[in-house]
């Protein structure tokens, strides 16, 4: 009966600390913070190149390096998370929709509709 309790109990062990997220990706609320610049940066530029993005000047790059830096996250840690939240995609969605709550209530905070 120990032989077989005891691999059972490390599998379970396995599979419940599965669900939960590595350290080398960003939390959700940092993804939030993270994407919410990154959408706003990612607007104005579509705007200024009136969405030529085959035409995107160097400073953009310089842009989104500022964004990495002002997060204090590289762009192995963003893919890495894109990554992790692909694969969970109902945490995913949650990310999604609180940056789009985040950007609405800043337009609206500014009077834009």
């Amino acid at each position: 009966m120990k032989k077989i309790l005891l691999p059972l109990l490390l599998l379970l062990l396995v599979a419940c600390g599965s669900g939960r997220r590595p350290a080398d990706v960003m939390s959700h609320d940092r993804m939030v913070d993270f994407l919410a610049d990154a959408y706003l940066l990612e607007g104005f530029y579509a705007v200024e190149t009136q969405y030529r993005y085959d035409v995107l000047p160097d400073h953009v790059l310089r842009s989104y390096d500022s964004i990495l830096l002002l997060h204090g996250v590289t762009r192995q840690d963003v893919e890495r998370s894109i990554q992790y939240y692909s694969r969970h995609l109902d945490e995913y969605e949650n990310i999604h929709n609180e940056v789009v709550a985040r950007l609405e209530a800043e337009r609206d905070s500014l009077n834009l509709r």
